[in-house]
């Protein structure tokens, strides 16, 4: 599997975050299992051609993922937000594989996977 950047996804990523402060655990598990739900908001706005959602919600994961310590979701996120704002979504299928990928990835970081 690779990213949006064609560079290859960890079957396990672990949270920047957690490496600093291991206190964060909860917190961090939190936001990973509140994960899946993105794909589902993602494919509803996607099916209405929402471009404004779908640029906050690709935004959202951007900046999130980057606050929660995972640069591949923050990175996934710049490049959907970018191209929804170009009314593109040309990736999308494309880009749902990898974000669901990132998301069993992370869970396996946690231990959850």
């Amino acid at each position: 599997m690779t990213d949006a950047n064609n560079n290859a996804v960890p079957e396990k990523i672990v949270s920047d975050l957690l490496a600093d402060d291991p206190d964060m655990y909860d917190l961090v598990q939190e936001f990973v299992d509140g994960l899946g739900g993105r794909i589902g908001e993602f494919k509803q706005a996607y099916e209405q051609s929402d471009w404004d959602q779908l640029a906050t919600l690709a935004h959202q994961l951007k900046g999130a993922g980057g606050s929660y310590g995972y640069p591949d979701l923050s990175s996934l996120g710049a490049t959907m937000e970018q191209a929804f704002r170009a009314h593109s979504a040309d990736q999308f299928a494309v880009w749902l594989d990898q974000l669901d990928h990132l998301i069993q990835a992370a869970r396996a970081g946690l231990g959850d996977g």
